[in-house]
């Protein structure tokens, strides 16, 4: 049995809309449903608000002992309740000294992470590489909603482009839907290719609707071990069948 890939699940968790097949997966497959449990857990920590400064519990006065003990740290360096490190002046607790303790040496304020980063490192703990850097794409992409039936995010090759391809086989026949969002005016058209890995090879599928989304058939003759890139340029009205060199999205389709 296929399980659902860490990215669809990153998706889900942080709350795009999964394919039909996805979501049945999901639902019937305990070690899916798990793991999307798992990522929510952390999504919905990452939401949750930080507690204020007054509302912190002060910890144990052994704690920083143990801490610095463990990390090969001095152990008169402490941190305030604010986050400042601090550390005691021996010469303060002198004998001969009997005007008190002298004022404490204040160090550079300490950096403190804050729960979003440690929520997002543990996303991307849980996921690796590839669901982290969903994640990071979720955090930093436009207020423009794809969902994951859309497939995956290709490289943008100009500004405000966004393009995602999935193929899908039914019945012995096999469609590559593309969606491009951002396209620029043109007085030609927008022409979506399939290509081989070092982009010299390539082959017409059609043409991008005025939508920007086009469901387009593979021929059964097309071997998409080598044919694994997409590719959408934009095309003058000049009777050439050639690529234009102008493209504004590629990279490999989910599927």
């Amino acid at each position: 049995m296929e399980h659902t890939d860490e990215e669809t699940l990153a998706l889900m968790a942080i709350g795009e809309s999964p394919s039909p097949p996805d979501d049945e997966h999901v639902r019937t497959c305990a070690r899916c449903s798990e793991e999307l449990a798992a990522l929510s857990r952390v999504v919905s920590a990452m939401k949750t608000p930080a507690p204020q400064e007054h509302e912190l519990l002060a910890p144990p006065p052994d704690l920083w002992d143990s801490i610095a003990s463990e990390l090969h740290l001095d152990p008169q360096d402490r941190l305030t309740p604010s986050g400042d490190a601090v550390q005691e002046d021996p010469a303060a607790h002198s004998a001969d000294d009997d005007s008190g303790p002298a004022p404490a040496l204040a160090r550079p304020k300490a950096r403190r992470l804050s729960r979003f980063s440690v929520a997002l490192a543990a996303c991307a703990a849980l996921l690796g590489a590839a669901a982290g850097s969903t994640l990071t794409w979720w955090m930093t992409r436009d207020a423009a909603s794809v969902s994951v039936a859309d497939g995956s995010r290709l490289d943008s090759l100009q500004a405000n482009s966004a393009g995602y391809a999935r193929l899908s086989e039914s019945d012995g026949h096999r469609t590559l839907r593309i969606t491009v969002e951002g396209l620029p005016q043109t007085s030609g058209y927008f022409e979506v290719w399939l290509m081989d890995r070092t982009h010299t090879k390539l082959v017409s599928m059609g043409v991008l609707g005025p939508d920007g989304r086009a469901s387009l058939p593979v021929p059964n003759n097309i071997d998409l071990g080598e044919y694994s890139v997409v590719d959408v340029s934009v095309q003058p009205y000049n009777g050439k069948p050639d690529h234009s060199g102008d493209s504004l999205v590629r990279g490999p389709y989910a599927g």
